[in-house]
């Protein structure tokens, strides 16, 4: 069994469900296996059938019946998520649940919950966590070099309008729940282990639906650095995606090449606090020596929203996963972590005066789900 594949099933075949899941799924073949498909759109599941070798299933509950199933990736809309995964936890399945890992708190205690009931594997889809880049940002804060982290700023910039239904709210839509994810799910990283304040601003700028394609996430506390997000679809002229700021120095970059610059105060004479008038009445001045380095990424890097996301992020996920299923190892990334990011996305929500979609659980109460339509996947 330990070297058998795990033969997997796959809800939604859209662009997450076939361009990720099926493509890195078809990348590990001595680990994974896609052997059956759901999605309500039959040309879909029957391309899927015949390029996978696999079964395309009628429904999903024909899915979940099949006995050979060991684990079921969650490609859905948005606002199918948790319902979905808890249907397939309940089955006994295994679960990949995409981003967002459900619009609630209640929804990932909902999950939770299930999978232990049926001593499964629950798995949140942040692959994002395993980009270079954001894994040498993440160093570089640990190691020290730039002193005590005081600011970090995140940027997915672009320009463009989109219409599809990731810009209406009926389905789970907008940035925040979309993209959102990733880039909270970093800052939270970085922000460190205590909750932090959030303010938030939403606004739908060039988006043809009722949802947002912008905003603006800030994190705050007092033993933490400030952490602000910015997902802009008005950026003619992007910025950089990371800056971060330390009181020995700073760094600065994109997803395929960072650069960072410090002092090391330890070289440098003391600074007491003078009241007495500056020399000339000038301002303080002092020669800085800067020590420099740079890191450059060694394959292509991610172009952030609105680009297809790179494979090797996502291939590093499942294979934590299989080690998880076969050989019983902890989780890098768990439910109970993605469930502070899922807080603040939730709080956002909440200080925007936004309703969450209907079928998303509020206070562990399921709401009335509507059936999926062609149109949803």
């Amino acid at each position: 069994m330990a070297n058998t594949p795990i033969a997997t099933g796959i809800i939604g075949l859209g662009r997450s469900g076939w361009g990720i899941h099926a493509d890195v799924i078809s990348r590990l073949p001595d680990r994974f296996q896609v052997a059956a498909v759901y999605d309500p759109i039959n040309e879909r599941a029957g391309e899927a059938a015949e390029k996978l070798s696999c079964t395309a299933c009628a429904s999903l509950e024909a899915l979940l019946d099949r006995s050979d199933i060991e684990l079921v990736v969650v490609a859905s809309p948005n606002r199918f998520h948790a319902t979905q995964a808890i249907q397939a936890l309940e089955a006994g399945k295994h679960v990949l649940c995409e981003k967002p890992f459900g619009f609630t708190t209640a929804d990932v205690d909902a999950m939770t919950a299930a999978a232990k009931r049926s001593g499964v594997v629950l798995q949140p889809f942040q692959q994002r966590r395993f980009e270079p880049d954001f894994q040498k940002v993440k160093e570089i804060c640990d190691s020290g070099r730039l002193g005590r982290i005081t600011f970090v700023r995140i940027c997915w910039h672009g320009f463009g309008r989109r219409w599809d239904w990731q810009t209406s709210r009926a389905f789970g839509g907008g940035q925040l729940y979309n993209n959102g994810p990733h880039l909270i799910d970093h800052a939270v990283e970085l922000f460190g282990p205590a909750d932090p304040r959030v303010a938030c601003k939403l606004q739908r700028s060039l988006a043809s639906g009722d949802a947002e394609d912008e905003l603006i996430v800030t994190l705050t506390g007092p033993e933490s650095p400030t952490v602000t997000v910015e997902l802009l679809a008005t950026a003619a002229f992007p910025h950089d995606r990371w800056l971060v700021c330390g009181t020995a120095g700073s760094l600065r970059g994109t997803g395929a090449r960072l650069e960072w610059k410090w002092v090391d105060w330890s070289g440098m004479p003391e600074r007491p606090q003078d009241l007495n008038p500056t020399p000339d009445r000038s301002y303080n001045r002092e020669s800085l020596e800067w020590q420099e380095d740079a890191w450059e990424a060694d394959s292509g890097a991610d172009g952030g929203a609105g680009a297809p996301p790179a494979w090797r992020p996502a291939a590093e996920l499942y294979t934590d996963l299989w080690g998880a299923i076969r050989e019983g190892r902890p989780q890098r990334i768990t439910p109970e972590q993605v469930r502070r990011r899922v807080a603040v996305l939730q709080r956002c929500y909440e200080i925007n005066d936004i309703p969450f979609p209907e079928g998303a659980r509020l206070n562990g109460q399921r709401l009335r789900e509507a059936q999926p339509a062609e149109k949803d996947y």
